[in-house]
């Protein structure tokens, strides 16, 4: 008797565990897609900043930019007061080239235009120096110890400051230009208003940090640049690295031996 109350016991939990268990039925036919957003049309506007090499700015004679969205053949140009709009354009992401004569380009990248109404983007572009850098000389010295890089070079002198750009080349390269695919690492170097001179120390580790070793060739070209860095320049998306366009015509080269 007590053996059949066992069996009958088990036989209750097993068809339990058995009606408890969850059933799955197949998946249900996916529903429609929602419609997509909708394209609005509207305004691209904003104003042209322009500056001197003094990195001044200009206020007047601001007309006479033009602004093309890339990949498309749509054009806009500034009035005198350095506006400028693109008119009914639709919903998207663009890129804006700003050229003007005289003055290095740029570049609005990214802009997110909504539609629907007005977006306003800025430029700001700087005048291209009419000079290049005189001379230039690198080395490779220890002081207390420590290894660095020096750069001395003259320029013209002019009633103004003046700013220098120094690309240094990739590891190992006879030849350095501002272009991104030929740099590693830039600095720049501000030089006093009627100054012959310049020169930039900078510790070798730097160059350890761009991959550079001991026994490397290091070359780096030499550019005057507009007074406004932020002026005509611009990110290269694909490396992240700076590309200025107000700079002299024909840079200066030197080369070292990093110790």
């Amino acid at each position: 008797m007590k053996t059949k109350k066992i069996i009958i016991a088990l036989s209750l939990v097993v068809l339990g565990a058995t009606s408890c268990k969850k059933q799955t039925g197949a998946d249900g036919t996916q529903g429609p897609q929602g419609a997509q957003g909708p394209v609005l049309s509207g305004n691209l506007k904003g104003f042209v900043s322009h500056y001197d090499l003094n990195g001044a700015k200009i206020l007047s004679g601001l007309s006479g930019d033009t602004l093309t969205i890339d990949g498309t053949t749509l054009m806009a140009t500034t009035d005198a007061a350095g506006a400028y709009t693109f008119n009914n354009i639709t919903t998207g992401s663009y890129n804006v080239t700003v050229k003007h004569t005289g003055f290095g380009s740029t570049k609005m990248q990214s802009i997110q235009f909504a539609g629907g109404g007005d977006t306003y983007k800025n430029a700001l572009i700087s005048k291209i120096p009419n000079a290049n850098v005189v001379a230039l000389n690198t080395v490779a010295t220890t002081t207390a110890g420590v290894n660095y890089i020096v750069t001395t070079g003259t320029i013209t002198a002019v009633p103004y400051q003046q700013t220098i750009l120094l690309f240094f080349g990739n590891p190992n390269s006879n030849t350095s230009s501002s272009l991104t695919s030929d740099y590693s690492i830039s600095y720049s170097v501000n030089v006093a208003a009627n100054a012959t001179t310049f020169s930039k120390t900078i510790p070798t580790l730097d160059f350890y940090d761009a991959n550079y070793v001991s026994g490397n060739t290091i070359a780096v070209a030499s550019y005057l640049v507009g007074g406004n860095l932020n002026a005509s320049s611009y990110a290269d998306l694909t490396n992240n690295k700076t590309i200025y366009t107000a700079i002299s015509l024909s840079p200066v080269i030197a080369s070292a031996i990093i110790q």
